[in-house]
């Protein structure tokens, strides 16, 4: 090959390594970006109230709390989410991405377990949302990375946060195998979706590591999506059930060595009773101080260990339970219960009126008292309006005077006005609100209720006056106690009813 010939042939491999940059860069660059906007869309913001309850002072009390969730079907307008995110919940409240109104979308749970913290939402509508992809969990290893996207701290489902998958196995309690991950989590993003880099849910964000003043560590833990799948088509067949031996609450851990004195064998760790059990399918079979350290031939040593491997067996199956009793080797069968315990939710109360809620009209001779011109709130009862409305009752506590304790106004919280059909109404009494409550709701219209709160400045000094501490506007629809009541049974039925559900240890 000649000189001239040597060059050009150079020449052409430079021009096609030059040629060759550019598009290398730009696949590159395409690998690199992640779709965001897709993953935040198909994430929604979940906002719950619980059920109203009369703490012991006498007044109404109930909590807001807000989580995570994700768009899984569009045509059936269903959200996955965590069960401990909708627990207790009398109202249910959707809010996707760039949501506007103060209401969210209403949703009702179609299913829920707290044994894999997993929960099937159902929502009123879903248009505008779209569905998220599911990706594949089994594959997912150390170092991929991870984009966690909810709603940390009651914000709108707009956070997204970038880490990698630190463990692909972590057990903290129960039979749920976690994801762990470094991207950021915080409370508010229960329920919500861990993605991949390529916008495919692999985990459900459930839970963070934290000190023991409560601090988060920067460790979060996922429920693998592949492991939400199953359970969620055992939640689609039917009530959520495991067996039951009784040992959660009766057992505790011992080392190897700590085992070796009582006479456990080949270096077991193992489980020693600290009670009695009276209740339960342990009574009977088990006593104080005996030592468990196999469990049908595994060897057990940790409480978390023993519930993974019973609650992959059915109520009514037996178990062996090898134990040290008194320096002495024995077996015994115990026969496993039901481990799910359904909670009866309160029911919606009953109440006089449209408002949902007690008024008092406080007079000049009921001393601090009078200074309250218009309707106290005094009580709010569960799933009337004004709890749907999230408006709050006035609230007190007790104070030591001296040998006695005297009751005290922490706030108190009144009605001025009402805005109807672009009017605004000024309420001077109760039968003026009740009146204006009972027309709207013979139109089927809306209130808007003026509250104002009242409070000390400084709350540990009841000497002082209370002060107007803030106005806020509360949007309500009047109803009846009967319809509160009618709305709360209707359910959502499920597919089948089977007591059937498997939950394998997939632990090396």
């Amino acid at each position: 090959m000649n000189h001239k010939s040597t060059l050009l042939w150079r020449m052409a491999v430079l021009g096609l390594f030059a040629a060759m940059v550019p598009l290398g860069i730009y696949a590159l660059d395409r690998y690199n970006q992640v779709d965001t906007d897709r993953m935040l869309d198909s994430s929604v913001s979940i906002r719950t109230i619980s059920h109203v309850t009369i703490d012991k002072y006498g007044d109404t009390v109930w909590d807001t709390r807000t989580g995570s969730g994700f768009m899984v079907s569009t045509a059936n307008c269903e959200v996955w989410t965590n069960h401990h995110v909708i627990d207790g919940a009398a109202v249910i409240e959707v809010f996707p991405r760039d949501w506007r109104r103060a209401a969210g979308i209403p949703a009702k749970v179609v299913n829920s377990t707290p044994r894999s913290d997993i929960a099937i939402l159902k929502l009123e509508n879903c248009h505008g949302i779209p569905q998220a992809t599911i990706g594949n969990s089994d594959i997912v290893k150390p170092g991929d990375e991870t984009f966690a996207v909810g709603n940390p701290l009651g914000h709108n489902p707009d956070s997204i946060s970038r880490g990698i998958i630190s463990h692909t196995l972590r057990y903290r309690t129960g039979s749920t195998p976690y994801l762990q991950t470094d991207a950021a989590i915080n409370p508010g993003n229960s329920g919500g979706a861990l993605f991949n880099h390529d916008g495919q849910v692999i985990g459900m964000n459930t839970a963070i590591e934290t000190t023991v003043s409560g601090a988060n560590v920067g460790l979060g833990f996922s429920v693998p999506i592949n492991h939400v799948k199953q359970i969620v088509a055992e939640l689609h067949e039917g009530p959520p059930s495991w067996g039951d031996a009784g040992l959660a609450e009766i057992v505790s851990p011992l080392t190897p060595d700590e085992a070796e004195v009582f006479k456990v064998p080949n270096g077991h760790g193992a489980l020693v009773v600290t009670k009695t059990p009276d209740t339960g399918p342990s009574v009977e079979k088990l006593l104080l101080h005996d030592v468990i350290f196999r469990i049908n031939q595994t060897g057990v040593s940790t409480s978390d260990q023993a519930t993974r491997l019973i609650g992959n067996m059915d109520a009514g199956e037996q178990i062996t339970l090898d134990l040290i009793r008194e320096g002495n080797p024995v077996s015994i069968e115990v026969t496993l219960s039901e481990g799910w315990k359904a909670i009866e939710q309160p029911k919606a109360d009953s109440y006089e009126g449209f408002l949902g809620m007690t008024l008092e009209n406080w007079s000049e001779d009921d001393g601090m008292r009078g200074q309250f011109k218009r309707p106290v709130i005094t009580k709010v009862h569960s799933l009337g309006p004004a709890h749907k409305a999230h408006i709050a009752s006035t609230q007190k506590s007790l104070v030591r005077m001296g040998d006695t304790f005297l009751p005290y106004f922490i706030d108190v919280k009144t009605v001025i006005g009402a805005a109807y059909q672009g009017s605004y109404h000024a309420v001077d009494n109760i039968e003026s609100l009740e009146l204006l409550a009972s027309k709207a709701h013979q139109a089927g219209k809306p209130l808007l209720l003026e509250v104002e709160m009242w409070a000390r400045k400084n709350p540990n000094n009841l000497r002082t006056d209370m002060e107007l501490m803030q106005t806020a506007f509360f949007k309500l629809v009047p109803e009846k106690a009967t319809d509160a009541i009618a709305k709360q049974q209707q359910k959502i039925p499920p597919k089948s009813w089977s007591p059937r559900i498997e939950l394998r240890d997939v632990s090396s």
